[in-house]
C-alpha cells in the first residue's frame, strides 16, 4: 500500500501559523495539521515565531519527529499522533537530526544558546555538550557520522563546527561570511547552507570555508530551513523580512541551481524544518540496519 507518507511528498512546518503543511511534489498543497504543543493557531502573521514547530525529520519507521519548544511530537502519518516525548529543556529548536546510530541531537535558534543535546532513537536524554559559540541554527552530518553544527557570530559571519561523532569534540572549524541557517550535506562532499543574504552556498566540508558555488533567486530572502532528495533536488523556504511576518516561499532547485518548482508565497509563516518523504539522505536522518 501507500506509505504514510507518500514519497517525495515536502513537509514544512509554520512557526506562526502553528501547523505542519504537507505539499506534493510540485509543492501543491495536499494538507495541514497542528497539536497543542505547536502553541495556537492565530490568524495570519500568527503567533511568535519562537513558539511554534521547528526542527523535523524522519525517523528510522519512516515517521516524522516535530520538535516543539518543550517535546517532541511523532507522527505516524500527517495528523496522526504516535506520541510526544519531553525535551530535556524547553526552548525553541531549529533543527533536529538522527545520527548513523539513531541517536537525536538537537540544536538551538538564532538568539539561543550553545548547548547541544543529545537523545537516543527513543528520544530518552543522554547529555548535552556545547559549541564554542552560540545561535546554533544548523545541523548536519557526513558519511562518517560526524556533525556539523553552524553558529551564526553576528556582523554576516558564521562558523561550521565539525564536531566528533565519538567525543563530541571540535575537529575543524569552518568560517563563511554569511549568516548561516540550515545545514545539509550533499552528494559530493559538500556542504550546502541556508544563508539569510546571499542563498545557498555550496561549501567545502573542511576549513577555512571555500565557498563552490551559490544558488539564489530574485524572491529568496532569508533561507531559514534545507534539506535534499534522492534525486539531488534542494528545498528551500524563506523567512522574506527576517522574522516570519510575511508569507513565506518555497523553493525548489535542482543542484546547479535550476527552479524547478515554488511556491510564490506559500500560506506558511515562519518555515522551519523542511524535509522531503523517503528521502535517503547521506547521514542525518537514521537509516535502518542492513
Amino acid at each position: 500500500g501507500m506509505p504514510p507518507f507518500p514519497s517525495g511528498n515536502v513537509y514544512v512546518a509554520g512557526s506562526r501559523n502553528a501547523e505542519i503543511f504537507e505539499y506534493g511534489p510540485e509543492l501543491k498543497f495536499v494538507s495541514k495539521w497542528t497539536h497543542p504543543a505547536f502553541g495556537t493557531v492565530m490568524p495570519a502573521p500568527g503567533q511568535p515565531y519562537g513558539d511554534g514547530p521547528a526542527g523535523m525529520v524522519f525517523d528510522a519507521n519512516g515517521h516524522l519527529v516535530v520538535a516543539a519548544v518543550d517535546q517532541f511530537c511523532v507522527f505516524s502519518k500527517p495528523g496522526v499522533l504516535l506520541a510526544c516525548h519531553p525535551k530535556t529543556k524547553s526552548q525553541p529548536t531549529e533543527n533536529i537530526i538522527f545520527d548513523l546510530a539513531g541517536n537525536l541531537y538537537t540544536t538551538t535558534a538564532t538568539g539561543g544558546t550553545n548547548e547541544i543535546h543529545k537523545y537516543d532513537a527513543s528520544f530518552k536524554y543522554l547529555t548535552t555538550f556545547s559549541m564554542p559559540t552560540g545561535n546554533l541554527t544548523g545541523v548536519t552530518c557526513d558519511l562518517d557520522g560526524n556533525l556539523y553544527i553552524a553558529s551564526q557570530l553576528g556582523g554576516s559571519q558564521s562558523s561550521i563546527y565539525k564536531v566528533d561523532k565519538t567525543n563530541l569534540s571540535v575537529l575543524d572549524t569552518i568560517t563563511i561570511n554569511a549568516t548561516a541557517e540550515g545545514l545539509q550535506f550533499a552528494a559530493d562532499g559538500n556542504i550546502l547552507v541556508a544563508t539569510l543574504a546571499g542563498g545557498i552556498l555550496r561549501v567545502k566540508a573542511s576549513s577555512p570555508g571555500t565557498v563552490l558555488s551559490t544558488i539564489n533567486h530574485a524572491s529568496l530572502h532569508f533561507a531559514v530551513p534545507l534539506t535534499i532528495d534522492n534525486d539531488g533536488l534542494i528545498y528551500t523556504a524563506d523567512y522574506e523580512n527576517g522574522t516570519g511576518t510575511v508569507a513565506a516561499d518555497l523553493f525548489v532547485f535542482d543542484g546547479v541551481g535550476n527552479l524547478k518548482a515554488s511556491s510564490l508565497p506559500s500560506e506558511i509563516y515562519g518555515p522551519f524544518g523542511v524535509v522531503v518523504a523517503g528521502a535517503v539522505l547521506p547521514c542525518g536522518a537514521f537509516q535502518p540496519p542492513k
